[in-house]
Parts: C-alpha cells; sequence; structure tokens
C-alpha cells in the first residue's frame, strides 16, 4: 500500500514540477521579450519626433547661413582685399581694416555663422574669426590641413563642399576654454569679374548644435552628429565614440549590443540629405536590463514558494483520501463476499481510483465548459450593450463637436456687406466628423484686415481642439500687432510653452490695407496661396516658408509685402486640395487645382471655390476623404470713392 501510495505521488508530482519550472521560464522569456520589444517601441517613436526636429532645424539653418554668406561676400570691400592688388602697404592695411569692420558686425548678427574665411587660389587666407582677424597673405602661413586646402581648392564652382571637423586651435594658433574643439567649413567657389577666383569658407562650430541638442536629453540618451567619411561633429556626451562605424551598423536593427565598455546600448540613426550627415542616437539600456532580472528573480522565487506550499497541502490531501478511499473499498469488496467480520485491509489496486478521477474529472469539464459558456454569453452580450452605448453617446458627442467647430468660424456670408472694396469667401469640410483645418478673418481696424488659413498637424478631437487654441491665440496677437512676422512669432511662444502633445499648425497669414490695396503676408510652412492678376490667369506664388508654429521655440519669421490691384484675387487653401486622392492612389495635385481656378476665374470668389471643388469632386470619385478640405478666396475691388453730401 505504502509503495503503491509513492509511486502514485510521483507520478502525479512529476509533471507538475516539470510544467510549474516550464511555466516559470516561459514567464520570464515572455517577459523579458515583451519589455524589450515595448521599449524599443517607445524609442523608435522618441526617434521619430527628434530626428525630424532635428534634421527639419539643422538644413534651414545652413541654408540660411549660406545665403547670408553669399550676400556678405558681394560687397564690394570683400572683393576689393579677395584681389589683394595694393600698390603698397599703407593702401593694404587700410583694406584690411575696412574689409575686418565690414565682416565683424555682418557675422555678428547672422544666425548660425561662427566665422567667415576667404581663401585664395594660391591659398591665402583673410576673413574674421569671433576672437580675432585672419589675414594670413602668405600661401604657406595657411594653417588648415593639407588635404583640407586640396578639398577647397578642387571644390566646382557654385557647389558646396563640406570640409572638417578641424580642432579651432588649428585656426587661432591656441587653445583656451573658449577655443571651440570641432570646427565644420561649408566652402565654394566663386568666380566674377571683381574677384578672379576665391572661395568663402562658412564656418560653423559645434555649439551651434548645442541649443537643438540639449531639447532631446532624456537622461539616458547619447547623439551624436558624424560627416559621410565617419568624422564626429558633434556629441552630447562626456566622450566622443571611438567606434562610429560599428554604432551606425548596428542601428535601427532593434537589437541590444555592447559598447567599447561593454554596457548595453541599442542606436538609432537617421543620415541628411543635405548636407549628407549622420544622426545618431545611443540609448543606454542598463536601467532595463536590470529591471528586467529583478523580474526574473521575483518571479522565480514566488513559483518555487508556491510550487512548495502546492506539494505540501498535496501530500496531506492525498494521504486522508487514499485512507478513506481504501478503507471503503475493503468494505464494500468484504460485503459483497458476505464477511461483515473486521479483516486487516489487503493492498488496494490503484487502477480503481483512476477510474473513478477519470470520471470526476470528465463530470467536472463538462459541467465548466456549460457554466463558462453560459458566462462568456453574458459577458458578449453585456460588452455588446456598453458597446452600443458607447457608439451612441460618440456619435452625440461628435455631432455637437461639428457644430461647435462650425459655429466658431464664420459662417455668414457674404460677411461685411457695408464693405464694398472686398469680395470674400471660404469653406471648410472636415475629413472626419471634426478637423484640424480653420480658416479666418477680421477687421483689425477700419482699413486692414487680417485673413487667416491654417492647417494643424493630425485629425479628429485632438486637432479640433489644437486649432480652437491656435485660432484664439492668433486672432489675440493680430488685433495688438499689425507685423504678420511679429504675430506668428509670438503665437509660436506661446504655443510651444504647452505643447505637451507635440502638435504643430502650419498657418498662411495676411493684413490688407483696404484703402492702398498692399497686402502683408508671412507663411509658416504653408502650402503656397494662387494669385490671379486682374484679366489674368491664377498663377502659384512662391512666398518664402518659415517654421510651423508649436515646432520650436525662439524661431524668427519673416514676411513679405504683395501689391494688390482692383480686380485682383488671391486663392489660399490647405493640402487637403492638393493631395486629395482618387481610388489609384494619384493625387490631384497643384497643376489641376490651377487648372480648376483659372477655369472658373472670372467668377465671384464662391463660384472659384464651388468651381474647385466640384473639380476635386469628379477626381476623387468614390475614394475616401482623406483629409480636411480647406479654401478661401478674395477679390479685392479697389477703395470706394466717397460720396460729397
Amino acid at each position: 500500500m505504502k509503495q503503491k501510495l509513492k509511486s502514485l505521488q510521483v507520478r502525479m508530482l512529476l509533471p507538475v514540477i516539470v510544467m510549474t519550472v516550464f511555466v516559470i521560464a516561459m514567464l520570464t522569456t515572455l517577459f523579458s521579450r515583451a519589455y524589450i520589444s515595448m521599449i524599443l517601441q517607445r524609442e523608435q517613436e522618441v526617434n521619430a519626433v527628434g530626428f525630424d526636429t532635428i534634421s527639419r532645424s539643422i538644413t534651414p539653418l545652413i541654408d540660411t547661413s549660406i545665403s547670408d554668406v553669399r550676400n556678405i561676400i558681394a560687397d564690394n570691400r570683400v572683393a576689393s582685399y579677395a584681389r589683394l592688388q595694393y600698390n603698397s602697404m599703407e593702401k593694404q592695411i587700410h583694406g584690411r581694416i575696412d574689409c575686418r569692420d565690414y565682416l565683424r558686425p555682418e557675422i555678428a548678427r547672422h544666425e548660425g555663422i561662427f566665422g567667415l574665411l576667404f581663401m585664395r587660389q594660391d591659398g591665402s587666407l583673410f576673413g574674421v574669426l569671433p576672437e580675432g582677424n585672419i589675414f594670413l597673405d602668405d600661401p604657406q602661413e595657411n594653417p588648415l590641413p593639407d588635404d583640407m586646402k586640396k578639398q577647397i581648392l578642387n571644390a566646382p564652382r557654385a557647389k558646396t563642399v563640406w570640409a572638417g571637423p578641424v580642432p579651432g586651435s588649428v585656426l587661432y594658433g591656441f587653445e583656451n576654454e573658449k577655443t571651440p574643439h570641432n570646427i565644420m567649413i561649408a566652402a565654394w567657389k566663386s568666380v566674377d569679374v571683381s574677384y578672379g577666383v576665391c572661395y568663402a569658407m562658412l564656418l560653423m562650430d559645434e555649439s551651434i548644435f548645442g541649443d537643438l541638442f540639449s531639447t532631446m536629453q532624456d537622461g539616458k540618451s547619447t547623439w551624436h552628429l558624424f560627416t559621410s567619411d565617419l568624422a564626429e561633429i558633434y556629441h552630447t556626451g562626456s566622450e566622443t565614440c571611438s567606434n562610429p562605424e560599428r554604432l551606425i551598423s548596428e542601428s535601427n536593427s532593434g537589437t541590444i549590443f555592447h559598447d567599447e565598455k561593454g554596457h548595453s546600448v541599442c542606436s538609432f540613426s537617421m543620415t541628411m540629405s543635405s548636407p549628407d550627415w549622420t544622426i545618431v542616437r545611443e540609448v543606454s539600456m542598463e536601467d532595463y536590463e536590470q529591471l528586467i532580472r529583478r523580474v526574473r528573480s521575483t518571479i522565480c522565487v514566488i513559483g518555487t514558494v508556491v510550487l512548495l506550499i502546492a506539494l505540501a497541502l498535496y501530500r496531506l490531501w492525498l494521504k486522508g483520501f487514499m485512507r478513506q478511499f481504501n478503507l471503503l473499498l475493503n468494505g464494500i469488496i468484504r460485503m459483497g463476499e458476505g464477511d461483515l467480520a473486521p479483516a486487516a485491509s489487503d493492498p488496494f489496486d490503484i487502477n480503481e481510483f483512476e477510474i473513478m478521477q477519470e470520471e470526476i474529472n470528465r463530470t467536472s469539464t463538462a459541467l465548466n465548459q456549460q457554466m463558462d459558456t453560459i458566462r462568456q454569453m453574458e459577458r458578449e452580450r453585456m460588452e455588446q450593450e456598453n458597446m452600443i452605448k458607447e457608439q451612441e453617446q460618440l456619435v452625440k458627442e461628435l455631432r455637437t463637436a461639428r457644430q461647435i467647430q462650425r459655429s466658431v468660424l464664420p459662417h455668414i456670408f457674404p460677411p461685411f456687406p457695408d464693405r464694398l472694396e472686398i469680395n470674400l469667401f471660404a469653406s471648410m469640410d472636415p475629413a472626419k466628423d471634426v478637423g484640424g483645418d480653420f480658416y479666418d478673418f477680421y477687421f483689425v481696424d477700419e482699413d486692414h484686415l487680417c485673413l487667416v488659413i491654417a492647417d494643424v498637424s493630425g485629425k479628429g478631437i485632438p486637432a479640433a481642439l489644437f486649432m480652437m487654441l491656435s485660432k484664439r491665440i492668433l486672432e489675440d496677437f493680430a488685433r495688438q500687432e499689425h507685423s504678420p512676422g511679429v504675430i506668428l512669432e509670438k503665437a509660436n511662444k506661446l504655443l510651444c510653452e504647452s505643447n505637451q502633445a507635440e502638435m504643430f499648425v502650419t498657418v498662411w497669414l495676411g493684413i490688407l490695407e483696404i484703402s492702398t490695396g498692399r497686402l502683408t503676408a508671412a507663411n509658416a510652412g504653408h502650402e503656397y496661396p494662387a494669385i490671379r492678376k486682374k484679366d489674368g490667369r491664377f498663377e502659384l506664388y512662391k512666398d518664402k516658408h518659415n517654421f510651423v508654429l508649436g515646432g520650436m521655440d525662439d524661431m524668427p519669421f519673416k514676411g513679405y509685402d504683395l501689391q494688390l490691384n482692383p480686380g485682383d484675387k488671391i486663392f489660399v487653401y490647405t493640402d487637403g486640395v492638393t493631395e486629395a486622392t482618387d481610388a489609384g492612389g494619384e493625387l490631384f495635385g497643384t497643376d489641376r487645382m490651377i487648372e480648376a481656378l483659372n477655369s472658373c476665374a472670372e467668377g465671384r470668389p464662391e463660384d472659384i471655390l464651388q468651381g474647385v471643388r466640384s473639380s476635386v469632386d469628379a477626381f476623387v470619385g468614390d475614394a475616401e476623404q482623406f483629409d480636411d478640405l480647406t479654401m478661401m478666396c478674395i477679390e479685392y475691388l479697389g477703395p470706394v470713392p466717397k460720396t460729397q453730401d
């Protein structure tokens, strides 16, 4: 009896032990993989925002700086010293002073220009650095490395080449705490009748990237910036990268590897198109791995404790149950044989217990399945009822939100029936119940009409809320300022202060002076407006684009002026018009929009908007509207002559 009981215990306990160990191993493995996958996915989302922000900021900064330098070198004082044709040392000294006094304030007032040097074809240098001047008229005194000089001297005309990085001490001739460690040089060949041959070199030091990358710090990331030949320009950590090739090759692979110090890291990278630099974000995984090890240990300890308690309880239960089962079985056998006298119990056959246990398990399983089915059906019924109620409530709320959004946009036309100088019409059709596009127009005084059209990133209720906030902020500043650039700059600063959702808005804002037809406007990343002169055709006006609102704080915004004559029309819109897509995935595009505008160019603004919308609907057909579709058209009719009483 004891031997069979022990055999039964072992036979039943062994699968339980094996299954428990297997479950513990599976739990720890699944947790580790799921947690690492979740962390990498979250880091990818962080990368998407970080890389987009950095690449969108570096390229405009560099392009603007290069454009500014091209304007600077057009000055006669620079050209005169580039030729280096002086009859006396006194004239040469005066030429240096004149060139220096011109260049110093120019590099100081242009953001992104650290220093400005020029190299003649013979290798001699002149220009200005923050802490001194360079007028090395002797080519042998040029401090640049020979390979860098050769690279710059071989640069094709008008094409920008990047050289460096080069230590700041090479150019200054000394090193202190203010001397930059890395300087990048953007160089191009400039040839004209006044210069002869000269190479302009725009110097950018690592401090230019400091403010940009400081906003990306989260305590566990190190950012690196490499040139195309893997030279490191900038890094946010305490040390430079000793193996950039491996760091870049392992990036975006979704794997964790060990750096040169043995620390667990993962990396993500992106290569910019202009210039062809590579941005790398190196993320430390040490804290995550420590957490995974602690959770694994906890799971193992808890699993072991639960297994030991279950084994002890099972052993106690099995002893009592088998004792009662043995007495019952022996009594039944003796009673069937007619033996009613007490007798010692014989060892029982385990098969009877197994047969009875199978019947009990089969009955219990059937009952449990039926109860589970009933409970599941009840849960599904309740969930379906709740889902229907939630959907009905959501539809009601979206309908109300759509009504509220439409009510805050001007919707009565003509909007200013007593102002005969203008004819204005606008419309907004959201892709969802509510959208992120909006338009607005209002007189800031008797002679100035403010026109606004904007597109918020995203769709649905979040975009609608951000749209209403942006609309209110723009109107408040427009009633205080008459400069579109200043209005956008102040609105951008206020939107960036509490933009936790990391949304942004593109805006075209213009202020029309009714008495003269002068239109002052600024464009924050929005679509180009279309303008039609009287008796002419609509054409795109490719105005200067500034950065979007809500993207980066302290961004400058520049405006421009247009002169509208009586009969001129201007049409502004959101990308929902040009990016309307048919069933085959083809975009409506700018060319079709201009064609639609010119087909009804003689009509009123209302007729023009209806004509464009009809063309879009005919092109899209049965395809679903993908984006909000917003348009506004104004016709300037000219000042109305004052009548004499």
